[in-house]
């Protein structure tokens, strides 16, 4: 199974059945984190971690 991503036209298909996708919110300056599995139904985020919530980013009442 492979990811596909897509930019500026350009598709790059990958060899990655998970990846973690990580950033810091660039108001807050919170760091989020999130662990992704690609299944044959799509992708399905396993887990995400946030030191702290951020501007538009809380995380939903069950997190």
């Amino acid at each position: 199974m492979s990811l596909c991503l897509a930019s500026a036209g350009v598709v790059k298909a990958l060899q990655a059945a998970a990846f973690t996708l990580a950033w810091t919110h660039s108001i807050e300056k919170t760091a989020w984190q999130e662990d992704w599995v690609v299944t044959s139904a799509g992708l399905e985020l396993t887990q995400a971690r946030i030191k702290g919530t951020g501007a538009g980013m809380e995380p939903p009442p069950e997190a």
